[in-house]
């Protein structure tokens, strides 16, 4: 709490979804350095796994320094740090002006690091026939325009909770502001998402492009799910969401995974977030399926 700060009056109620402990040990009231201390790193659970990868490798280089992570979705993230229940958020969407203004009234000074690229996919069931969207079908597919695939069969709309940075990035950037079709699916976490459009034949739905495998190292593709390519028009390329596209630009659907700190980074915070956008943090970015934007990269495109 500060400066007559209420949390109540601020964001939504904090609800910890899932919680990953990593390292050993509780908080510590050592003082803090940038490769020493102990830091709450909170977030959205679609780059959980990514977000894990970097904590383990940070406390293997640094071994008085413990992370611990944990999930929940954005917006519990963004209210978490002006409470001090965690100092780190990272997010699938930037913050608000509307938080952002709140927050300054409150007193904090808000500290915004991009740290990669991610496309958003969007996946049906693999025995949908459906082979390719535009952006304009898919806008009228999850506001409830369209109804019905080519076969009549109705369209099951699968979209993620409010809490969630993608419900809010994909409905102010991608539909436009427009709301969401009324009856839609709403889950909180990508495999919920997987699990019911694997189950659902007629579903859709959309999670982040680094989720479209179970497993980056060895490679295993995701088989429940197929994702489609997405076209600007009915008449253009359509292009499926990968490194290649998202890094080109030439995938539709495109965020930045960001980071925020309620206020300049001085200790732990900022050796963490030093190491993520270093080149091995960044490494680790590729090797989760995401796009890094600190070092330079060039995707080969595989030919057959």
């Amino acid at each position: 709490m500060k400066n007559g700060f209420s949390f109540r009056n601020f964001f939504y109620p904090i609800i910890i979804i899932t919680i990953i402990f990593i390292g050993c040990g509780g908080p510590k009231k050592e003082p803090q350095t940038p490769t020493a201390g102990y830091i709450t790193v909170k977030g959205s659970e679609e780059v959980l796994p990514m977000m894990m990868e970097q904590a383990y490798a940070f406390m293997d280089l640094y071994a008085k320094a413990k992370v611990l992570v944990l999930d929940g979705g954005s917006d519990r993230a963004l209210a978490a740090i002006f409470t001090d229940s965690a100092q780190v958020a990272f997010t699938t969407r930037p913050i608000s002006t509307a938080e952002l203004e709140r927050s300054k009234q409150a007193g904090f000074k808000v500290n915004e690091y991009k740290i990669c690229k991610d496309g958003i996919a969007i996946v049906v069931n693999p025995k949908n026939p459906i082979k390719k969207l535009s952006v304009e079908q898919v806008i009228d597919i999850f506001t409830g325009k369209l109804k019905n695939w080519a076969d009549g069969s109705p369209i099951r709309v699968c979209i993620w909770d409010d809490n969630s940075g993608t419900f809010e990035y994909f409905k102010d950037s991608i539909l436009k502001g427009k709301e969401y079709l009324k009856r839609a699916w709403r889950f909180a976490t990508t495999e919920d998402i997987i699990k019911h459009i694997n189950q659902e034949k007629s579903a859709i739905g959309m999670i982040s492009m680094s989720r479209l495998y179970q497993n980056w190292s060895p490679l295993v593709e995701e088989t429940r799910i197929k994702a489609l390519p997405i076209g600007l028009t009915v008449k253009s390329n359509f292009v499926y969401p990968d490194e290649s596209t998202v890094h080109e630009g030439t995938y539709p659907f495109i965020r930045y995974i960001y980071m925020y700190t309620p206020n300049d980074p001085k200790g732990l915070d900022s050796g963490f977030i030093s190491f993520i956008t270093s080149t091995a943090g960044q490494k680790l970015i590729v090797g989760n399926g995401l796009v890094p934007i600190t070092i330079p990269v060039k995707y080969k495109k595989e030919t057959t």
